[in-house]
């Protein structure tokens, strides 16, 4: 292990401990955002997502209905008051609106890259973080 790496992981433990994490290494791309007639009110959009090695979102919800497809890399979900989930290549899951959950790349050297897909009311920030 080199001294980066014992670095970053002594960092992320103690953000992990002392402070709710926060957004850190993410970039979205948004891919494509329509409406449509059926769903007044409402738009769909689909994003790329990058997360960089180490790279995680704390505790959060959505307001919309979420699924996530891994494209590359591996990832760790977890619901609050649940077990943590590791999702692959091709695997997807789905967040309901309200449900409190967290993640992050699994990987401290590898990039992890997914779609998300999210109905939401026009305008509306999918995403709230919580304390």
């Amino acid at each position: 292990m080199n001294a980066r790496t014992i670095i970053m992981a002594c960092a992320m433990a103690l953000m992990s401990t002392t402070a709710p994490a926060q957004r850190v290494g993410i970039t979205p791309e948004s891919l494509f955002t329509f409406d449509d007639p059926s769903m007044p009110g409402k738009e769909f959009r689909v994003l790329r997502t990058t997360y960089a090695p180490g790279g995680q979102n704390g505790k959060h919800y959505h307001v919309s209905h979420v699924v996530f497809y891994i494209l590359e890399g591996s990832g760790i979900w977890q619901e609050e008051g649940k077990a943590p989930v590791t999702l692959r290549p091709g695997d997807s899951l789905h967040v309901r609106p309200g449900t409190v959950h967290a993640h992050r790349n699994a990987s401290n050297a590898d990039k992890l890259v997914f779609l998300e897909f999210v109905i939401v009311e026009k305008g509306q920030r999918s995403t709230v973080q919580t304390p």
